[in-house]
C-alpha cells in the first residue's frame, strides 16, 4: 500500500465567522470521515494545525532567517493534513474526494504521494544515488 498526504487548503479565516452550531457540525463531519477511514483501515494519522505561531525558515547567502506568518494577505493556508493509504492514484482520489475538508467550495484538498524514507535507510539511499 502506498501512503498519500491529504494537505487541507482553505482560505485565511474561512471558519471564523460561522455559527458555533455550523462549525460543530464540521468538527463532527471530519471525526466520523476519521474514523470511517480508521475502520477500513485506510487512515495513517493526521491533524489540525494550530493557528498562530508559524514561523518560516529560509536560507540566504548560508545564513537561516526565519519570520512570522502565513500573513493576511495570504491566499491560503493550510489548516490541517490527514495521511492515508490507498493501493495506488485512482483510490487515494477516490478518498480524497470524499473528505470532509470539501465542504466549504473554496476548500480543496492537495493529495501528494509519500515517498517513504526511513532515517536507517537514508545513508543507504545516499550512496545508491552516487
Amino acid at each position: 500500500m502506498a501512503q498519500y498526504m491529504l494537505l487541507l487548503h482553505q482560505l485565511p479565516d474561512t471558519n471564523a465567522a460561522l455559527p458555533p452550531a455550523v462549525m460543530t457540525d464540521v468538527v463532527r463531519r471530519y471525526y466520523a470521515w476519521a474514523e470511517t477511514m480508521r475502520q477500513k483501515g485506510k487512515l495513517v494519522g493526521g491533524e489540525k494545525l494550530a493557528v498562530g505561531r508559524v514561523r518560516h525558515i529560509r536560507m540566504r547567502d548560508g545564513t537561516p532567517l526565519s519570520s512570522d506568518g502565513p500573513y493576511a494577505e495570504a491566499k491560503d493556508v493550510i489548516g490541517g493534513y490527514f495521511v492515508i493509504e490507498a493501493k495506488d492514484d485512482a483510490e487515494a482520489d477516490t478518498l480524497a474526494l470524499d473528505c470532509p475538508h470539501l465542504w466549504n467550495a473554496t476548500n480543496w484538498v492537495e493529495l501528494r504521494p509519500i515517498d517513504l524514507m526511513t532515517a536507517a535507510q537514508a545513508p543507504v539511499q545516499a550512496k545508491a544515488a552516487r
